[in-house]
């Protein structure tokens, strides 16, 4: 009997032990670079500028810290992992009060962050993992202006074509060789009226800021040059003139 009453009792500690390693073995560990897919998704059709975020990134590279990133600063902050939930410690500030942000973790590579108290809208935002090599700008690049265009030589009246890449580089275009597509900063009060702003870099590693408009319907990217900046005041630069003027063709 007693041996029958020793069997029962190591069977249910093997039982619960079995559970409990179940239970720690499901927990979800995250690594590498998160992106803000939802502001991405939204980035084709709005102003950058008015797309509320917490932040733009989310880096793992530590056991007990995420580093931060919004498009202006980058630092670590604390966080714990429960089961399907992380808590990133003292993200942010409500009502005079510090506040966790809570992410809810479909998997190892997608979660949401309830950042709703922090931004105002009614829906989280979606946070997928991407390659080290393709950050926030890459994605942002990527769902703006990206992509192969054609637009006529003016001096001999002949097609041409200008790539815009993903990584931030412009080929066929010999006034410029880089560009930037601005979402946050200062950089975005330049214009005089709320536009999407470029930053177009020449071979001299000169810059020049600009406004780009995408039209959805017609697929043609326009890009405004901006009168030249009062030394008196920040931003508040007309429209001037158009720099390009080109039909997407992939």
């Amino acid at each position: 009997m007693k041996k029958i009453k020793y069997t029962l009792i190591s069977l249910a500690i093997a039982i619960g032990l079995k559970a409990c390693w179940v239970k720690n073995d499901s927990q979800i560990a995250l690594k590498g670079t998160f992106l803000n897919e939802s502001y991405l998704t939204q980035a084709s059709a709005t102003l950058l500028s008015a797309i509320p975020f917490y932040c733009t990134e989310l880096v793992f590279d530590r056991p007990d810290s995420v580093l931060v990133r919004n498009g202006v600063e980058e630092y670590p902050l604390k966080y714990e992992i429960k089961q399907d939930t992380c808590f990133v410690k003292n993200a942010y500030q409500h009502q005079g009060k510090l506040r966790d942000l809570v992410l809810i973790l479909s998997s190892d590579t997608s979660f949401v962050a309830l950042e709703q108290e922090f931004t105002g809208q009614s829906q989280p935002a979606s946070f997928r993992k991407t390659s080290v090599f393709k950050g926030f700008e890459y994605g942002l690049n990527k769902a703006t202006v990206a992509g192969k265009y054609a637009i006529v030589d003016a001096a001999t009246q002949k097609e041409i074509v200008v790539t815009f890449t993903a990584d931030g580089r412009i080929e066929g275009l010999p006034a410029y060789q880089k560009f930037s597509v601005c979402y946050t900063g200062d950089c975005v009060s330049e214009p005089l009226e709320a536009s999407n702003v470029i930053m177009l870099e020449n071979a001299q590693k000169e810059v020049e800021f600009a406004v780009w408009r995408f039209d959805k319907s017609t697929k043609r990217l326009t890009i405004s040059k901006l009168a030249e900046p009062q030394s008196d005041i920040k931003g508040e630069r007309a429209i001037q003139s158009t720099l390009l003027e080109a039909g997407k063709i992939s």
